[in-house]
């Protein structure tokens, strides 16, 4: 009993020791074959045998499988001519099995850019970002597509501006509207329409001549017993409508009317409006009242019939235009040739000499460039033309989209612009943000 004692642990010793041995052997086996796999598969690789170039990575992987081995493989399919199928299916992978390695990112980003893919590219690059990863590819392609964009097919005769989301096309004699993605969304049947606002409608005039706000989805949600013409906008709970004998009113949202009957009329934002008696503007309150005693000979409207934002207006006397506050007072030394409306807390553009420029609030330029034609900022971009053609410019006024089009619109917030090919309208999506959900 007492040699069984002693022989057992020695046993037990001597099993660790064979086990330890076979478990070396095996790790200098698979480490010899690892290299030698390897080995082949850069020979074959270098002589373009994919073939067994590829079985040979597999076969090394399959021991070890390491990241920088798939971006050797990588590599070498992104050499081959005709191999961008093998390439994009490699990279994602790899991608798949190295979700948070950022040489996958790497790879699976340049497998996308050589197919010109930006919309993966994008998936791709809010994952990494999601996910906190990062490189210096990564923030180059980033760069590098910050105002890459696409067309959408559909074309348009005429189109309006995006508010709220919606922007009104025009297609041959009548209007519609689609969504920032170019989705359209309410039947092209009406004879005019004006932009959706906050209040999640929009005015339209049908084809029997009858005006009424429609939802998105082109439902009538509002509408009157008393006859009007057309309305404008609802902004600020208060609505310009046009009278059966040309003057204009003001009503509130279920359109009660309040007051006025004016030569023409604005939409009201933040409070202010401008009416036109006798041939002289004068600017009101929501009430009303006149809230400035000066007329003015002209006034600059936006696109949506309003002429205050930004907390500044434009106001004309027959000679240029000058920059005014809420309160009337003067804005800056400058007369203006013409200007359009703050379409954001950014810059406008004004023209003075036949060149239009920037301005800020405050009436400081912001910088000394001109151009032929300009349209105040939105979003962070303002159209411009340049050499007889348009294109748009950051807010440091580097050129970031090329002069290409014949006209062009602001940016919505989703990325979303039209610009005109020809004597067609197109709608124009950055890859950057212009992604549905």
């Amino acid at each position: 009993m007492k040699n069984y004692r002693k022989i057992i642990p020695l046993a037990l010793v001597v099993l660790m020791a064979l086990a330890c041995y076979s478990l070396v052997s095996n790790a200098v086996k698979e480490n010899s074959d690892y290299n030698h796999y390897l080995s082949e598969a850069r020979k074959y690789a270098e002589l373009d045998i994919t073939k067994y170039a590829i079985e040979n990575y597999n076969k090394a992987l399959t021991i070890n499988p390491t990241p920088d081995v798939y971006v050797e493989v990588a590599e070498y399919y992104e050499r081959q001519e005709n191999s961008d199928t093998e390439f994009l299916n490699w990279c994602e992978d790899f991608f798949e099995k190295y979700p948070a390695n950022s040489k996958s990112y790497d790879c699976i980003l340049k497998a996308y850019m050589k197919q010109k893919d930006y919309d993966a590219c994008f998936d791709v690059l809010s994952t990494a970002e999601k996910r906190n990863v990062s490189s210096d590819y990564i923030k180059s392609v980033k760069n590098e597509l910050s105002y890459s964009f696409k067309l959408d097919f559909n074309t348009y005769d005429d189109v309006g501006i995006f508010g709220n989301g919606f922007c009104a096309v025009k297609s041959k004699d009548v209007w519609g509207y689609i969504d920032s993605y170019g989705n359209q969304k309410t039947p092209i049947t009406y004879v005019s329409t004006a932009p959706f606002t906050k209040a999640e409608m929009a005015p339209v005039v049908d084809q029997k001549g009858k005006c009424y706000f429609i939802d998105n989805t082109g439902s009538r949600v509002l509408a009157s017993k008393e006859k009007y013409k057309s309305f404008g906008i609802s902004s600020d709970g208060i609505i310009k409508v046009e009278l059966e004998n040309g003057k204009y009113s003001y009503c509130d949202s279920e359109l009660n009317k309040l007051f006025g009957e004016y030569d023409d009329a604005t939409a009201f934002n933040n409070g202010i409006a401008a009416v036109k008696e006798d041939g002289q503007w004068k600017i009101i309150n929501n009430k009303g009242d006149e809230k400035l005693s000066t007329k003015y000979a002209d006034i600059i409207t936006d696109e949506k019939n309003i002429i205050f934002r930004n907390d500044r207006l434009f106001v004309g006397d027959g000679t240029g235009y000058i920059m005014i506050d809420s309160s009337g007072k003067q804005i800056g030394n400058e007369k203006y040739e013409n200007a359009h409306c703050f379409a954001d807390s950014t810059y406008a553009a004004v023209e003075n000499n036949g060149k239009w420029f920037f301005i800020d609030k405050d009436a400081k330029r912001l910088s000394d460039k001109t151009y032929e034609e300009a349209r105040s900022y939105s979003n962070g971009l303002a159209a411009v033309k340049i050499s007889g053609k348009w294109g748009f410019v950051d807010t440091d006024e580097n050129v970031v989209i090329e002069q290409q089009f014949f006209g062009a619109k602001d940016f919505s917030e989703k990325g979303s612009c039209f610009i005109q090919t020809g004597d067609k309208w197109q709608l124009l999506k950055l890859y950057r943000l212009n992604r549905e959900e």
